[in-house]
């Protein structure tokens, strides 16, 4: 429920800044998004939507979601890393680039892949900055190991402009979602 309240909330703000764009003084609209929660709770489905959202809303020009990883982003030897990163950029441009299990992005002290990492949030910050109004970045994964990478650089918590917290379901949410599946499937 509190996602869904968050997507309308977005939309309505969405909606009114373009009926009013050329009387309103609204700062340009950070959409940058932390999605938090555990596995199954809906967020890759919902960054899906959000792709869908603000394609028809004409603040993105391609109803496209690009889903990566940290593998997806980070090089193996030196020099690889920001050239990975980039490209992975430049094929979410006009979309939402959807970087799942976020958390295994920040460095862990003494590890010799930390500099990678570092040099990856620092490309993907840069490019929140420079292409953020042709790109969408979400960030998910679980709740506490989400902290830690937000943590790990302040560059990334200020350039996010919505988290939302995806609780688990409850039994009678779970028995509605069978239902519907056996619906579904006949």
């Amino acid at each position: 429920h509190n996602v869904k309240g968050m997507l309308k909330d977005l939309v309505s703000l969405m909606e009114f800044k373009k009926k009013t764009d050329k009387d309103s003084k609204i700062k340009d609209t950070n959409l940058h998004m932390v999605f938090l929660g555990n596995p199954g709770t809906g967020k890759t489905t919902v960054a899906r939507m959000i792709a869908g959202i603000l394609y028809n809303l004409k603040y993105i020009d391609q109803n496209k979601l690009i889903e990566v990883s940290a593998k997806d982003l980070i090089g193996q030897y030196v020099g690889q890393t920001a050239p990975k990163t980039i490209s992975v950029i430049e094929k979410a441009l006009g979309g939402v680039l959807f970087i799942d299990e976020a958390y295994s992005l920040a460095s862990k002290p003494g590890s010799s892949a930390s500099s990678f990492n570092e040099e990856c949030i620092a490309t993907l910050i840069q490019a929140m900055e420079n292409y953020r109004d042709n790109l969408v970045v979400i960030f998910a994964g679980y709740s506490k190991e989400m902290d830690a990478f937000l943590k790990s650089n302040s560059g990334i918590v200020s350039r996010i402009g919505y988290t939302m917290d995806f609780k688990d379901y409850t039994l009678d949410e779970l028995i509605q979602i069978l239902k519907s599946m056996f619906i579904k499937s006949g």
